[in-house]
Formats: C-alpha cells, structure tokens, sequence
C-alpha cells in the first residue's frame, strides 16, 4: 500500500503494455474477422490472412525483446551504479520557460486564426452552423475546405499547441495554475474547434494525452493517497470509454446524418463499429499494400516527415532517388481495391515496404542499377565511410 508522501508506479506508462497489446489484439480482429462483414461494415474485401497476422506478431514479439533488454540494461545500470559526490542541481529557469510558454501560444493561436479565417474567407461562417445544425455534406465540405485552405509551414505550427500545452502543465507544477491556465484553456478550445468542425479527432487526442500522462508522472513523485493511486492505476480502462465516448461525439457531427438516413437506427453502435473499423482496415490496408507493392527499398513512409520538410523535403528526397509517383501509386490502390474512406495503411506493413523483411535477401540487383538508387547507395556510403 502506498502512503502519503511516497512514490508509486503507473504500470501503463510502459511502453509494452501500450503498444504490444493492441499490436495483438487488432490483428487477430482483423484475422477472425470474416470477409462478409468487411463487405458489409467497411465496404472492402477482407485481404488480411494468416501470413500477415504472423508479421504483425513478429513485430510485436521484437518489439517485446527490446523492451525487455532495456528493463535489464536499466536494472544492471541501476545495480553497479556506485554512489557519487553531490552534483550541483540544474535549475530550470521558470520565467524562461514562461516566455517561451506564451511564444508557443502565440504561435499556435496565430497558425489556427489564419487557418479558420482562410476558411471563413472561402465560405462564410454560415458553414459551422451548418455543421452544428447536422446539415448533410457540410462537414465534408469542410473538410475539403481545410486541406486547400492549409499554408505549407505557417498552419503546421498548430502542432506547436502539442508541445507548449505539456510546457504549460510542467510549469503549472512549480508556478501554479493561475499562470497557465487560461492560455492552456485556448489551446484546448481551438483544438476542441478543429475536432468537431474539421473532423480531426486525432488532434484533441493529440494534446490530451500527452499532457495527462506528464501530469500523472509529475504527481507520481509527490503526495498521493491510495484511493487515488487505484484511480491511475485503472485509467487506461476508463480511456478506453473515454475514446469511445468521444469519437461518438465526433461521429454524430461528420457522419451520422448521413447514415442514419440510410437506415442506421444506433448511434452507439454505429459509431463502436467505425472505430474498430479505423483500425482493422489499416491492417487490411497494408496487408494490401504489402502484397501489390512489396519491398521497395526507399523510406518512403517512415521519413515521411522529412520529405514533407518545407523548401528541403522535396529536392532532397529526389536527389537519393525518391518520387512523389509512389504516393500516387499507394492512394490508387486504396482507392481502386479497398475503400478511400478508410485509407491508413497501419505503421506496420509501410515499415516493410520501406526496407523489406529480414528473413529476404538483399535487394535485387537490378535495384541498384537504377541511376537514381545508384546515386543513394553512393550517399550511403559517404555517409559510413565519415
């Protein structure tokens, strides 16, 4: 039992139980489930067999090694480590950490102004009544809207709000809410905006969960009774309704007008088999992909990022031999053989299709005698040589 003043440990701060559980639970639904229903729910053909749920349990079983090696690294360190000297404490500085708090809000708040004034100025704030009023196509039209009305790294820095809302919460620690409070009830606010009107769920999720997990941590090493500690210890569980409770929230503004005029009569059932649907079809989707495209040897997915890099992602994606064509070529496929709607490919057949499996050999010899693989070989090289 844990008494006041004492430390206690939240046992689903561990990566394993947050990642591997689901990283085996999702695919054996995407493996039982059978094919009419994929037909029936989702609209697609169920893809997803055996082999595929063995590739996902191979990464979920290396994924387990690894963190069980980092757990006996981290109890060796912890057992030889000899006891030293006092070292001087790093003390952060607060009113520092404070400016910077109000430049992150600045700069998100900005970002989400231009964002919906872009917005505003093509359609008129007539459309968010409309959406509230749960007016068919609406939400579809602004979904539209947010993509053509997106400037390429002025409205990415409505993901500054990410980080600064956990700067808030640490500083709210040592300064006390009143200093953060307001600002950090703007960050959620907007991002509350963009989730029901632009249908971005993901982003409230985005800063929501962060920012309760630095809490718990910080609360962690201080003074908690053991009612409490029961209550941390069970969140994961009351996340799980949470999720559900809001992304039905979501659900009825973006698609239940439609569906419900098709017949549809639950909203809570409606909305329990789209979300699993959101991940099933991932699966199914790179399960897809994996078999139509196979190894192609580029990181084409998992330096995704740095090739959306304003000014350098681009050229420099083309000088290691990269092409904009295969994205093209991924979002016929979903397209064509699955269901646009749902078009996530999971993060874990993109990282096969990126570098291959393992147990293959090496890539072909014709890869490389393509000048532009040519020139990434040659870049890979300098690099090692260095």
């Amino acid at each position: 039992m844990s008494g006041a003043g004492s430390r206690f440990h939240v046992w689903w701060l561990n990566p394993f139980w947050v990642i591997v559980i689901p990283m085996v639970l999702f695919p054996l639904a995407a493996w039982m489930i059978p094919d009419a229903d994929y037909q029936l729910y989702w609209r697609m053909p169920k893809v997803f067999t055996g082999d595929h749920l063995v590739l996902c349990l191979l990464v979920a079983a290396a994924f387990t090694m690894g963190c069980g090696l980092a757990m006996y690294v981290d109890a060796v360190r912890l057992r030889h480590r000899r006891p030293k000297g006092r070292m001087p404490s790093m003390v952060p500085s607060w009113q520092g950490l404070l400016h910077l708090f109000h430049a992150g809000v600045c700069a998100t708040v900005f970002a989400y102004a231009l964002w919906f004034g872009l917005i505003i100025k093509q359609t008129g704030p007539g459309i968010f009544l409309s959406v509230l009023r749960g007016d068919e196509g609406s939400i579809y039209e602004l979904i539209r809207l947010r993509k053509d009305a997106a400037v390429a790294g002025v409205t990415s820095f409505t993901q500054a709000g990410i980080a600064t809302s956990m700067l808030g919460i640490f500083l709210a620690t040592k300064l006390g809410w009143r200093r953060v409070r307001w600002p950090l009830a703007l960050l959620l606010a907007l991002t509350l905006v963009r989730a029901v009107f632009l249908a971005e769920r993901l982003a409230l999720i985005e800063i929501l969960l962060p920012t309760l997990v630095l809490w718990l941590r910080v609360r962690s090493v201080r003074r908690i009774t053991h009612s409490r500690e029961a209550l941390v210890q069970v969140a994961p569980f009351a996340g799980a309704f949470a999720l559900y409770a809001l992304f039905t929230f979501g659900e009825y503004f973006r698609s239940w007008s439609y569906y419900s005029g098709q017949g549809e009569t639950s909203l809570l059932r409606f909305s329990f088999v789209r979300l699993l649907g959101y991940y099933v079809t991932s699966l199914n989707n790179g399960a897809l992909l994996w078999d139509e495209v196979g190894a192609v040897y580029f990181p084409n997915a998992t330096l995704g990022w740095l090739w959306r890099f304003p000014l350098l992602g681009g050229p420099l994606k083309r000088m290691l031999g990269g092409s904009d064509e295969f994205s093209d070529d991924i979002s016929l496929i979903v397209s064509e053989d699955a269901n646009p709607e749902f078009n996530n490919p999971t993060g874990i057949f993109v990282v096969f299709m990126d570098y291959g499996r393992i147990v293959e050999e090496a890539p072909p010899a014709e890869f490389f005698e393509n000048p532009k693989h040519e020139r990434t070989k040659q870049f890979l090289s300098q690099i090692l040589d260095r």
